[in-house]
Formats: structure tokens, sequence, C-alpha cells
């Protein structure tokens, strides 16, 4: 469990005690949970929002689908690397005022995304997004978990979380492609600025400075781990452009500081994980199901915008609108994955989530030349979204105590490292393979390999909690 014995509890005894005095304390507590949910969803909104108008962008912008890619991965990359830092920065800074300093920086760099006059500056923006969203979503995920210290009333507010977050995903193709087809691509970025603004406010209206935590960063492994993955994503993406000169170098490089990486953590005095959290158990189950969750969905959302517009001549709104059953049934998904955690446990949805996802992206791979097989099985792989609230129970319960901040941060780490490897593994499958319906065929056929793998990462996760998570109903 991520809140026990030997920590500061005041934030939990009272967490949101706040600024407004007219509020209840219980209103403000719900307040709250919906701005630090609003926090998770702005990013996920941002994550996907921009997969459906990738092909408009690059009509405006010029480039190849590299530069796309890159436009998606310029985001999820330091979002990824940068987040196990944040975690204990939040620890030792003080989660409230870092998840604010995160939603200012996010809501400038995405209001410079909808300026960029180009790739370069669209990418530096999308990269300067993604550093205010490592900010944000650990320290606003540590304070819901201090705010609700019992397993299933967290599981619950996890539910909120997650059905909030998995609105803004489902927000992102479909308002995306509404937005682009009324008023161009750039008028997607600005949708973030006014959420980012109020949703900081209302953080700073209705809780408290939680109490700061000794903490110490490992700046040498941050680097070196955000250039590796770095260096990572730019080889794989080459290798779909068919440039394998630069994609070898880019590997060799890759390996020589992914090396130095170890090295480092290995020698490291305050590692970036601690050695005590990276054991076998449930903590490491649930961080591998999340890097398989993004894996998949956030690859097959790529391929399935961009098969829908490139093979099957859809509109941007047309491909928004048929994403959009999909994304439907994630945020429905998640909300759900909430309750029935609390009353059952982890296991049910997590194993029914991955087990429904594969079947819908197998209906995919066997369909891919008709797009009402694609809108069919893309809405199936949708289901995946029942493991997400389940999976961060188990990480929190499962982490010590010692690590709250750290706890979160870890598993989306995880999550958007895999989100970041997915756009780039199965958007270059999806390119080498040609760009047509046997190469959707190919990328979701391998979507659908991966979420087998989330079973069997399940199975692991909930091995010896899924009888403890959801115990406390009352």
């Amino acid at each position: 469990m991520a809140v026990r014995g030997g920590r500061d509890n005041s934030f939990a005894a009272e967490p949101f005690r706040g600024h407004s005095g007219d509020m209840s304390p219980s209103l403000r507590r719900a307040v709250a949970l919906v701005a630090l949910s609003l926090a998770f969803g702005l990013i996920q909104f941002d994550a996907t929002v921009v997969n459906v108008v990738l092909a408009t962008m690059r009509r405006s912008l010029g480039g190849d689908l590299g530069l796309a890619q890159w436009a998606v991965d310029g985001y999820t990359i330091p979002f990824a690397a940068l987040m196990l830092a944040a975690g204990p920065a939040a620890d030792r800074f003080g989660r409230r005022r870092v998840c604010v300093l995160g939603f200012a920086l996010f809501a400038a760099a995405t209001a410079g995304c909808a300026y960029a006059p180009g790739w370069a500056a669209l990418i530096g923006c999308r990269v300067a997004a993604g550093t205010g969203a490592a900010l944000i979503l650990p320290s606003s995920l540590a304070m819901i978990g201090e705010a609700y210290p019992q397993p299933a009333a967290r599981a619950r507010a996890l539910g909120v979380w997650g059905g909030v977050a998995s609105t803004g995903f489902a927000a992102g193709p479909p308002v995306g492609g509404l937005l682009a087809a009324a008023d161009g691509w750039r008028s997607v970025f600005w949708v973030g600025v006014p959420i980012a603004v109020l949703a900081g406010v209302a953080v700073l209206l209705t809780t408290e400075p939680s109490a700061r935590r000794p903490s110490r960063l490992d700046v040498r492994g941050t680097a070196l781990g955000a250039a590796a993955l770095a260096l990572g994503t730019a080889a794989i993406i080459e290798i779909g452009q068919g440039r394998c000169a630069v994609a070898l170098a880019l590997a060799a490089a890759t390996i020589g500081v992914g090396a130095a990486f170890v090295a480092a953590e290995r020698t490291a005095t305050y590692p970036m994980i601690p050695r005590d959290m990276v054991g076998p158990g449930p903590f490491r189950g649930a961080v591998a199901t999340g890097f398989v969750f993004n894996f998949a969905l956030y690859g097959a959302l790529l391929c399935a915008g961009l098969g829908l517009q490139v093979v099957h001549r859809y509109s941007v709104l047309g491909t928004g609108m048929a994403i959009l059953p999909m994304t439907l049934v994630v945020a429905a998904g998640s909300t759900t994955s909430g309750f029935v955690t609390a009353r059952f446990g982890p296991r049910i949805p997590m194993l029914a989530g991955f087990g429904g996802a594969a079947v819908g992206a197998a209906i995919v791979a066997v369909g891919a030349s008709d797009p009402r097989a694609v809108t069919v099985g893309l809405t199936a792989v949708g289901l995946a979204s029942l493991a997400m609230p389940a999976m961060t129970s188990v990480a929190l319960d499962a982490a010590p105590a010692a690590h709250a901040g750290l706890a979160g941060a870890v598993l989306n780490s995880s999550r958007q490292t895999g989100g970041a490897l997915g756009v780039a593994v199965l958007g270059a499958v999806f390119n080498a393979a040609g760009r047509t319906a046997p190469a959707l065929a190919l990328a979701f056929a391998a979507v659908t390999v991966i979420l087998v793998i989330g079973v069997r990462t399940s199975l692991r996760a909930t091995a010896h909690t899924h009888e403890e998570v959801g115990c406390d109903v009352g």
C-alpha cells in the first residue's frame, strides 16, 4: 500500500483543507479530485489529439512520416523519461508546487504548438509539453493516493481519475477531427490551454501544500535514460523510413548510452528506481503491464488514424468519427474498472480488458481492407481501458511506503515509454510495409500479440494481490 505508517499523514487526514472557507471539506475534496483527474485527462487528450491530424499536418508542413511520428514521440519521450525525476522532485519540493508548475509549463508549450511555423518549433514545443506532463502526473497521483488511503476508497477514486483521463483520451480524435476540419490543425492545440489554467487554479484553491520529504534526484541517470530512449526511438523510426545506415548508427549509440545508464544506476547511491522497488512481485508486474498497455493502445491509435486516412481515404473528420466508438469504450471502461476493482480486486478487469482488446486487434488484422471491420475491431481494442485503474491500484498497494511520489512515476514512466516505442515500432511497421491494407493488418497482428502478452503480465501482477486489493468494500 502506498500510504502507511512512518509518513507524515497530515495531508491524508485533512487532504483538501484548501483556501476556500465557503466549501465543505467533502466538496473541497471532490473538487480537488476532479482537478487532479483533469491533469491526467489533459495529458491523455494531448497525446491522442495529434494522431488524427498527422496527415493534415504533413500536408501543411511537408516532410515524411518520420517527422510526423516525432510530433507524437517528442511529447511522450520526455514525458516518460522525466517522470522518474519528477516523482522524487514532487516529494522533495512539494507535490502541489510541482503539479502547478507542470500546468503552467504545459499551457505555455501547448500554446506554442499552435503558433509553430515548422516541424522544428512544433517538436520543440511538444518536448516542453511532455516535460510539463511529467511534472503533473506523478505529483497529482501521489496526492490522490494520500487522500484515499483505504484500498477500496482509493480504487473508486482511481476509477474517477481513470474515467476523466479516458474521457480526455476519448475526446482527442473526434474533437481533433472536428476542429481540424473547421479551422485547421493548429486549433487542436488551443483546447488544452484553458483546461490547464483552470485545473491549476483549482488545485491551488482546494489543496494545502503537502509536506516536503527528503528525496535525492539522480540527474545523471535521468539524462542518460532520456538520451537512450530518444536514440532508440529515433533508430526505430529511421528503420521505418528505410534509412538503414542512420538507423544502425543510432542503434549503436543507443546501446552505448544504455550501457552507461545501467552502469550509472548500479553504482548510484540514490538510483532513479530504488532497488527495493524492482524485485519480483506485483509492483514489477504492474509496471510491465503498464508498458504493454500503452505500447498497444498508442501504437494502435496511430496506425488506425493513418490507415483510415491513407488506406481508406477518410477525411480528418471522418477519421475522428470512426475512432469515436473506441474512445467512448475507453472512457466507460476506465470508469467501470475502478468500481469493479473496489469490489472484486484487479485481476478480473485486467484480464477482461487485455483479452477483449486482443480479440478486437485480431478483427482489425483480419479485416484491414474493410473500414467497417477496422472500426469494429478498434472499438473492441478500447476494452483495454478496463486494466488501467486496476493496474494502478496494484502498483500503489505494492510499492514500498517510503516512495509514494515515485511509485506513480515509475508506473507511468513505464507506460509512456511503452507508448513512445509503440508509436515508433508500429508506425515503422506500417510505413515499411507500404502503408497499404496488408501493412495495417501486419501492424494490428503485432498489436494482438502485445495484448496477449498483457494477459500474461496481468496474471503475474495479480498473483498475490487479487484477493487483497478489493477486500475492503465498506
